[in-house]
């Protein structure tokens, strides 16, 4: 749908600009309460009075216009693509219509090149990060040197299925079923293979990029700001999603043991207290390649993820586990903030990596198979768990914003 025609020139540019922006923003990764924050302060500023409303697979937009009854417009949004290369750049474009210095009908142009362009990372280097992050995050789970290597293999033979099966229409919403299945199948063939490693603790670490954990947090985090048609819709899914990677991981181990057995549990070696760190800071750099991260935001990435987890380990030991990971939220936002506004770049940039290091993804992953498996008590214990987590996360993030203001909605 068009704006009016009757409309001067300038006004009709300035919503197509201000529609066209809102669905890139959506796609590469706004959360819904930011994203109509930052609609209304650009509607205000080109002079047009737009109410917006975003939802995880749809966007509207309505317009108050001189002489009209009024304008709305309905995006259907399927796709969801984290790119903080293109989310930077339309950062950027924002500032420069907003100061003037370029027009909508500028920014409209830019907007469809910075759309039409590839990725900023190939698919071999894509790979290559999952493999290494879910080696990193063994590390997180308690895992030693033969945990390292079954993860980094599980994560190896996620990011290729998922790199291959991206375009197949036929597996649309299948993807993390059945990621998860090769993940564990792999787990339990690799680990009988070589007599060695916890499949567990492999398994977890493969599928970590798969957790719904950032999900679940900005799901909760939307609830408490009253955003609550897209808030409701996030938690419904993260709670679908968990399912589905819990019944992918049982078929797969079940599956691997009827093909090899199932492999006996062993003790994972214990690994000298550098490795932690180090993994930490792979895994920072690992996940800003993954989001596509610009090169120069990589050193900040991977700050996002090394401190607020320090931060929250020093905290669970001092204050108790809801506390710390308060603690490591607050780190991550207030940081994230400060980043935006010294560099005038998105706090997501380094806000997201920074939370998925602390969000209860896997703990939610553990409650579901504990349901699965038939051990209802562990499982909501477990479950209970996940949403205190979350909670605590939230409360985090809100306080830094009154800790460090953010520099504008993004």
């Amino acid at each position: 749908m068009a704006p009016p025609t009757d409309l001067p020139a300038d006004q009709r540019e300035g919503v197509r600009f201000a529609l066209k922006l809102g669905r890139a923003l959506h796609i590469y990764g706004a959360s819904a309460t930011r994203l109509e924050a930052v609609m209304t302060v650009l509607s205000n500023e080109l002079g047009l009075r737009g109410h917006f409303m975003s939802m995880p697979t749809a966007l509207l937009a309505s317009f108050d216009l001189p002489g009209e009854d009024g304008f709305a417009h309905l995006f259907r949004l399927q796709r969801n693509e984290l790119d903080f290369d293109k989310l930077t750049r339309l950062d950027q474009l924002w500032n420069g219509v907003v100061a003037g210095r370029m027009t909508p009908a500028e920014g409209l142009r830019a907007i469809d090149r910075i759309d039409e362009e590839p990725p900023l990372y190939g698919r071999a280097l894509v790979i290559a990060c999952f493999a290494i992050s879910s080696g990193a995050a063994s590390s997180f789970f308690g895992g030693g040197p033969d945990e390292m290597l079954l993860a980094t293999v599980c994560g190896l033979m996620l990011g290729v299925f998922l790199t291959l099966a991206g375009s197949q229409r036929v597996l649309i919403g299948l993807h993390e079923l059945l990621g998860a299945g090769l993940v564990s199948l792999t787990a339990v063939l690799l680990s009988r293979a070589l007599g060695t490693g916890d499949v567990d603790v492999a398994t977890l670490a493969g599928i970590i990029v798969l957790l719904p954990g950032f999900t679940l947090t900005t799901a909760v985090g939307e609830l408490a700001q009253k955003n609550v048609v897209s808030g409701t819709a996030r938690l419904a899914w993260s709670g679908l999603l968990l399912m589905m990677l819990g019944f992918g991981v049982l078929a797969g181990r079940r599956l691997g043991e009827l093909l090899v057995g199932l492999p006996a549990a062993t003790a994972a070696e214990a690994w000298p207290a550098w490795v932690q760190p180090v993994a930490l800071m792979v895994a920072g750099i690992t996940l800003g390649l993954l989001f596509q991260g610009q090169k120069r935001d990589l050193p900040w990435i991977t700050l996002a993820v090394l401190l607020p987890y320090l931060g929250m380990k020093a905290g669970i030991d001092q204050l108790g586990p809801e506390l710390g990971v308060f603690l490591g939220a607050l780190i991550v936002g207030a940081g994230s903030n400060l980043y935006a506004r010294v560099l005038d770049r998105p706090a997501m940039v380094t806000r997201l990596p920074g939370i998925l290091i602390l969000v209860p993804g896997s703990l939610g992953f553990l409650s579901i198979t504990d349901l699965m498996e038939g051990d209802p008590l562990t499982g909501l214990r477990q479950g209970f768990q996940v949403l205190v987590t979350a909670f605590a996360l939230v409360s985090g993030l809100l306080m830094s914003n009154a800790v460090v203001p953010p520099r504008k909605a993004l």
